[in-house]
């Protein structure tokens, strides 16, 4: 029987990339986001590799629509055996530049969202005695950088949960996995893929693969935290 996988931020970058890999691989794939296009778009590319993949128009700040998607995503596929949150984005100014909304939209959706989800999944694989979460932070959440102030704090407190999480839920047999990547081409602040001047950048592509490999780990081994960089970038 096909494992179902939830991914957020599922219709760019690194979520689409990740949705296709987890399709390729044989999984029933849930991809969320805000862009209909864009997500549609990925549903055909899993389905062009015989994938089986469905999407929702899912605002993770709220927490209602995210409980609401899990539960569409279980009536049509079944349970939710892996979740990853990848939902994230944020500014890039001085602190004292950011206004209060600005803010509270990047904790909303870099932090709350990411607990919204696994609150709306981890009852379910608990009783079931199985399921992988893995949450996608940064390596910022380990280092401090200037003029993301509000996204480095979002991503520090993922990292935290994170490590929480896995300890309350491992007795059950769940598995919870925290990666910092540092820089990947991707859409992420406005930018476009293949305009960065870090020509050295990670790939979506390379990155998604990663995260495959650690949900594929061995049924008594958790990577708990994973950091990734590209040879070039400065850490």
């Amino acid at each position: 029987m096909k494992q179902t996988v939830l991914i957020t931020g599922g219709s760019r970058g690194l979520g689409r990339h990740t949705a296709i890999a987890f399709g390729e691989a044989g999984y029933n794939v849930a991809i969320c986001g805000r862009n209909e296009t864009d997500l549609d778009e990925v549903v055909r590319d899993i389905l062009d590799v015989e994938g089986h993949a469905m999407r929702g128009v899912v605002d993770v700040r709220s927490a209602g629509a995210v409980r609401q998607y899990v539960s569409e995503v279980e009536a049509a596929m079944g349970p939710v055996d892996v979740l990853i949150n990848n939902a994230g984005f944020s500014y890039y100014k001085p602190f004292v530049e950011w206004s209060i909304d600005e803010m509270d939209d990047v904790v909303d959706v870099n932090l709350k969202g990411t607990m919204y989800a696994c609150h709306a999944v981890a009852p379910g694989m608990a009783s079931r005695g199985s399921g992988y979460i893995l949450n996608v932070a940064s390596d910022i959440g380990r280092r401090a950088i200037p003029n993301m102030a509000a996204y480095v704090a979002a991503k520090h407190a993922v990292v935290g949960f994170s490590g929480s999480l896995l300890r309350e839920l491992r007795e059950s047999g769940v598995k919870v996995s925290v990666v910092l990547p540092g820089i990947i081409d991707t859409h992420f602040g406005g930018t476009l893929p293949g305009t960065r001047d870090h020509h050295w950048a990670m790939k979506p592509e390379e990155v998604a693969q990663v995260l495959l490999g650690m949900v594929r780990q061995p049924g008594n081994l958790v990577l708990d935290e994973v950091t990734l960089h590209p040879l070039g970038q400065d850490f």
